[in-house]
């Protein structure tokens, strides 16, 4: 899925950058950092900067009805080949405000560009107003959600676009320590793309002093040191952990080491099948099967079922449940040992 969004999003960009413009853009689904991107693209490339004052509309929708922007697209543009028209925020309507263009939508006016942007959910497909907008020359962009396991990957590329080079690891490292908000990691790799030395790589170096994540001690080497059971290392991560528990918060180093472990788990009901297979089964980048499967080794399937219930007593008494809680730092030591034991 995620392939097929950075896919359509690249093709459009370099249409837009092409100077082809539609006469409508419905962007709308769960992922706004596409959604964001495009429209920005837009903004920037349609109108030449001594146009704008004259012939671009920015609207907020809760600011406006389907009547405002109809007018508005109606309108001439002055001294320009043509008006750009953006409403954000689209999704505050109800559907049947929404419905109310359709008429507009049918047959737009050439001469604007007009850009719907409805962020964080899709519009019911069963809904005639999308056909609409095809058969009216205009676009339509499904932004999907990009799955957690394909974080990573969207960086990789994101990088490459840039001319920059981001490695499986240090696009791992970002992914897991930014979470699931694109736009939050796809900021930072822009950032980074900005300091990249002569080779034009994205070093840890670089993602540990301009990022703040530390390529030593971070969850990623964390699960690392615990799967190849380097128990030394673990601690010294933990203790790490325990001085800078702003950026480490003992919840989601649980969560990460919940869905590692996970992981781990899989690779023994995966026996007998190809380490592609396994990725696939396991929604993993294929370069990390090796380790899942070199953990699994060192962890039977009764130690898994032990730690996740370490992993959930760990979780509960970190939020007070059925205690005072106690330091997290320790609570994380504790963990360890048990996990290692």
């Amino acid at each position: 899925m995620a392939a097929s969004v950075t896919q359509e999003y690249r093709k459009l960009i370099l249409e837009i950058r092409s100077g082809k413009f539609r006469p409508v853009y419905m962007l709308h689904g769960e992922e706004g950092f596409f959604i964001d991107r495009i429209s920005e693209e837009i903004e920037r490339t349609c109108l030449e900067e001594h146009e704008r004052d004259f012939n671009q509309t920015i609207v907020y929708a809760i600011d406006a009805d389907a009547d405002l922007i109809k007018d508005t697209c109606l309108r001439f543009p002055m001294m320009a080949e043509r008006q750009l028209v953006i409403v954000r925020e689209l999704q505050t309507w109800r559907i049947t405000e929404l419905e109310k263009l359709e008429t507009y939508l049918a047959k737009p006016t050439i001469s604007t560009v007009l850009v719907l942007c409805y962020k964080h959910k899709k519009i019911d497909g069963r809904k005639s107003i999308l056909k609409t907008i095809q058969k009216g020359g205009g676009l339509v962009f499904l932004s999907d959600k990009v799955k957690d396991e394909n974080v990573p990957d969207v960086l990789i590329k994101f990088a490459k676009n840039q001319n920059r080079k981001l490695g499986p690891m240090e696009a791992q490292l970002l992914a897991t320590h930014l979470g699931t908000d694109l736009s939050k990691a796809v900021k930072e790799v822009e950032k980074l793309c900005l300091v990249t030395g002569d080779d034009n790589t994205i070093t840890s170096d670089l993602i540990h002093r301009f990022v703040g994540i530390n390529k030593d001690y971070n969850v990623f080497e964390l699960q690392n040191a615990i799967g190849s059971r380097n128990t030394m290392k673990a601690m010294k991560i933990a203790h790490f952990f325990a001085t800078d528990q702003k950026n480490n918060p003992l919840p989601v180093t649980i969560a990460i080491l919940n869905g590692y472990f996970a992981k781990v788990m899989a690779v023994h009901g995966l026996r007998g099948k190809s380490p592609q297979e396994m990725a696939s089964a396991m929604k993993v980048p294929p370069f990390f099967v090796n380790d899942y499967i070199a953990h699994a080794r060192n962890y039977s399937q009764g130690k898994l079922v032990s730690i996740q219930r370490d992993l959930r007593d760990c979780d509960l008494r970190s939020k007070g449940v059925g205690g005072d809680g106690g330091d997290p730092g320790e609570l994380l030591r504790e963990l360890i040992a048990k996990v290692m034991a």
